[in-house]
């Protein structure tokens, strides 16, 4: 995402983007680079042109074709590609072949399937890019809170980290509070906990050390809380991803024979995290944690409404069919994830010793 704003700002357009991002703070960056680049803001009036709703083709094309006015260069935004009949798509792989050399045509999508034949041809092109988060958004934090001239120690950019995840819009806007908060002073760890550590934090992370732990009773009741609280079981799920990951990287790390301090900086966490990090990797070998990411996968790539398909790799052979069997059901959210939890607990019992399960 950097590099693809940092090119824009210097000048270096391509006439064609596709963007897609689950971060609205990566896609409004890369796109305000854009056009800031492209259309001067004395002209932005007539050559800055923003296509909503379910567009097609035509109108998109006709748009990217009109020739800008007392500019070089003019800029199409079409807002949700996912609104547009994939037939509909088809019809701007002919565009693609021959772009406007003066119009800097913008598409962003809330859906990316890449199997469509408009999103191939683009990423043969290098025109497709997909914006993502990092996983450890530690050295994001650092970065944004630099760029805003927000003090803040490395402690509190851990916890920080650990309070919010990678939702980078929240990050975001959570630096500009605390910076508000603090004053003159660094950002602490104190004011991180004050202004940011919220219910919904507390039960997330309650969820993951329940599933971790093998507690299954203080699990349900946590995705229940969730629930209640109307929180996304898609956020739930990066969060379960995440500490998945970090369960892998302590195995990883023991394997290398890291000590604590290298395994805080590999896994990004404080060394009191990888304390308890340690005591629950000790319930889950790796190959249960390898098996623990395909469920999440799956169950990910169901609640967002894209296809599954256990042949294909989406889920590995010989897991248990509870989750697979539900994926093409109408089912609330709330049911998978307790059934999702019944199955990670499950994959801790066999794959890492005797977890604890408490009614």
């Amino acid at each position: 995402m950097t590099d693809l704003a940092s090119r824009a700002r210097a000048g270096d357009l391509d006439p064609v983007y596709i963007l897609s991002s689950d971060h609205p703070v990566l896609l409004d960056r890369v796109i305000t680079a854009i056009r800031d680049a492209a259309v001067p803001p004395a002209t932005r009036g007539f050559n800055y042109d923003v296509v909503e709703g379910k567009a097609t083709a035509a109108r998109i094309t006709g748009a990217a074709l009109t020739l800008p006015m007392m500019a070089a260069r003019r800029m199409v935004l079409v807002r949700d590609l996912a609104q547009t009949p994939a037939d509909e798509l088809a019809k701007l792989i002919g565009y693609l072949d021959a772009p406007s050399p003066s119009t800097v045509l913008v598409m962003v999508t809330s859906k990316l399937d890449k199997r469509l034949k408009l999103y191939a041809a683009a990423a043969k092109k290098k025109w497709l890019h997909v914006l993502e988060a990092p996983r450890n958004p530690t050295q994001w934090i650092r970065a944004e809170a630099a760029d805003r001239g927000v003090r803040i120690g490395g402690d509190a950019v851990a916890r920080l980290a650990d309070a919010v995840g990678n939702d980078l819009s929240r990050l975001a806007l959570t630096l500009d509070q605390l910076a508000l908060y603090a004053g003159d002073r660094p950002v602490s760890v104190d004011d991180v906990e004050d202004l940011v550590a919220d219910t919904r934090e507390r039960t997330v992370f309650e969820l993951t050390d329940a599933i971790g732990e093998g507690r299954l009773a203080a699990a349900l009741a946590a995705v229940a809380s969730l629930s209640d609280q109307r929180q996304s079981a898609v956020g739930v799920l990066t969060m379960l991803g995440r500490h998945v990951r970090q369960l892998s990287l302590v195995h990883a790390g023991r394997a290398r024979g890291l000590v604590k301090g290298q395994l805080a900086q590999l896994v990004g966490a404080p060394p009191f995290v990888v304390d308890k990090l340690s005591q629950q990797a000790r319930r889950y070998a790796p190959a249960a944690l390898a098996r623990a990411a395909a469920l999440l996968t799956t169950a990910d790539r169901a609640l967002k409404g894209m296809p599954v398909d256990p042949a294909a790799g989406d889920a590995p052979e010989g897991l248990s069919g509870t989750i697979q069997k539900t994926l093409g059901r109408q089912l609330g959210e709330r049911v998978m994830l307790e059934r999702l939890v019944v199955e990670l607990i499950g994959l801790g019992q066999a794959g890492g010793g005797r977890a604890e399960v408490r009614r």
